[in-house]
């Protein structure tokens, strides 16, 4: 259990790294003003950010994801593994759907404080880190503001997490039950990823703005209001603001998430290896990743 959370945190921790820079595009995109908009698209905010604050600017608010990942994975990963063996048919597609759901719910107590202050981060120009940026928002809102855009992020993160693992599975299967190769692996996470982020994308739109409203004035009720009014003012368009960086992003970090975990797993697999047997393979899975291992390159489970 210890190297699958470990092997989940070094993989978490690369899709961070590799991914940042798009996510503050995409976060800059969804809530720069329409009316009078700083960016013209992503490669405009790009040079703009690179120009202003250098390579530190892309950056700006990573911090915060790297200093939740590995609780984050160990949720995702114990609530769905958990969840999933506890199905009379743990292989089928609706057990994968489910489990991917529960550990969506979960950890989404623990990703909306922590997107709160990353979101914050991107777009103020303070630089004091995540936990000055929480406990400022603590002391002037209470608790009721660390968890600000909660009921929205568990509405993105269930059918994120169930899709991306009912995805994996669909691109991953196959009728010999023949062992993954490491790229199968990366081709069908970044898809997986992809696929995952396409459906939820407008969802993570009214996140964005519900986290960030009330930095400099307060503009929305609550969710609902946010997308009547964004509606009202932009046109169903603002739904899909800062898609292309994001569908840029979900395939390198998942892919990343996967080469991590799996030569982890490879290179540290000793009695701490756990899974299931299936033909001679030991599978074992973790937050953005399924990894095989040849039993005979393990210690007896």
């Amino acid at each position: 259990m210890a190297l699958d959370f470990f092997a989940g945190c070094l993989g978490g921790c690369a899709g961070v790294v590799v991914g940042h820079p798009l996510d503050t595009v995409k976060v800059l995109l969804q809530t720069q003003d329409a009316s009078n908009p700083k960016f013209r698209g992503t490669t405009d905010c790009i040079k703009s950010l690179f120009v202003k604050e250098g390579i530190r600017g892309l950056y700006k608010g990573m911090s915060s994801p790297l200093m939740g990942v590995a609780a984050i994975n160990a949720i995702v990963f114990g609530v769905y593994g958990n969840t999933q063996r506890h199905f009379t048919n743990p292989d089928s597609l609706t057990s994968h759907f489910l489990a991917g759901a529960a550990a969506g719910l979960a950890q989404s107590f623990f990703t909306s404080p922590m997107e709160l202050a990353k979101s914050r981060l991107q777009v103020s120009n303070g630089t004091k880190g995540p936990i000055d940026c929480l406990r400022k928002i603590y002391t002037h809102e209470g608790i009721r503001g660390i968890f600000k855009g909660l009921s929205i992020t568990i509405l993105r993160e269930i059918p994120a997490f169930s899709s991306y693992f009912v995805t994996y599975e669909l691109l991953t299967r196959s009728s010999d039950n023949a062992p993954i190769s490491t790229g199968t692996m990366l081709v069908a996470g970044g898809l997986a990823g992809t696929v995952s982020w396409v459906l939820v994308y407008p969802v993570d739109v009214i996140k964005s703005r519900i986290q960030i409203d009330g930095l400099t004035e307060t503009k929305y009720e609550n969710s609902l209001h946010c997308l009547k009014k964004s509606i009202a003012s932009e046109g169903y368009g603002f739904l899909y603001r800062g898609l292309s960086p994001t569908i840029l992003r979900a395939f390198p970090v998942n892919a990343a998430t996967f080469a991590v975990v799996t030569w982890t797993i490879r290179l540290l697999g000793d009695n701490d290896v756990t899974g299931k047997v299936r033909d001679g393979e030991l599978w074992g899975r973790c937050t953005d990743a399924v990894y095989t291992l040849k039993v005979s390159e393990a210690a007896p489970v």
